[in-house]
């Protein structure tokens, strides 16, 4: 049996610009993929992503980063497992927010809250684009394929969250992140039964 776990944590509001490509620059699948772990013994709180449960600022426990000129820190996670298993390929994405790494100076804006549910949403889509992909997967090809998927899927979900912040000017331009929204809820819709 062959079982891994991956995570893959975007700090969707860090400036990535700041920093240089290869500080997100994942290596060779192969060589990143770490010794089998039992994700039941990390105690990690998260909230898994749902429709009907939204983000509120109780979520955010993070200290704020005071050197940082944002207002709010979402850390959204793609947790990826998967496992090959009497020839059967099974594989798990989940979208989550982790509330002790994600935090805000100001938790009194609603329109600094929706803007960072904005950042979950856009994970979320991200997590089904993937279900989808990895649905495509099988034994055979799983130890060539997957890491090429799963990069390929970090690398757009970050590229992403830094255009939707950009465009948005981080939510201070209220038009783009209307557009925003309503892509991201059309995108949602349309990938529903990645759910």
């Amino acid at each position: 049996m062959y079982i891994f776990t991956l995570f893959l944590t975007l700090w969707a509001r860090i400036l990535l610009s700041a920093l240089s490509p290869a500080a997100f620059a994942l290596a060779p699948y192969a060589n990143k993929v770490p010794a089998p772990v039992e994700t039941d013994k990390l105690i990690v709180e998260k909230v898994n992503w749902s429709e009907s449960r939204r983000l509120s600022w109780e979520d955010f426990k993070g200290l704020p980063d005071a050197g940082n000129p944002h207002h709010a820190l979402t850390a959204a996670n793609l947790a990826v497992s998967a496992k090959c298993k009497d020839n059967a390929f099974n594989y798990e994405v989940n979208c989550v927010f982790l509330p002790q790494e994600s935090w805000s100076k100001n938790k009194r804006s609603n329109k600094l809250l929706e803007h960072e549910q904005l950042h979950f949403d856009l994970t979320e889509v991200h997590a089904r684009l993937l279900r989808r992909q990895l649905q495509e997967l099988n034994c055979e090809n799983q130890r060539t394929k997957l890491g090429e998927a799963v990069n390929r899927a970090f690398d757009k979900w970050k590229a992403e969250q830094k255009a939707f912040d950009d465009a948005s000017r981080h939510g201070l331009n209220t038009a783009e992140q209307q557009l925003w929204a309503a892509n991201i809820s059309q995108r949602l819709e349309a990938l529903e039964r990645y759910k």
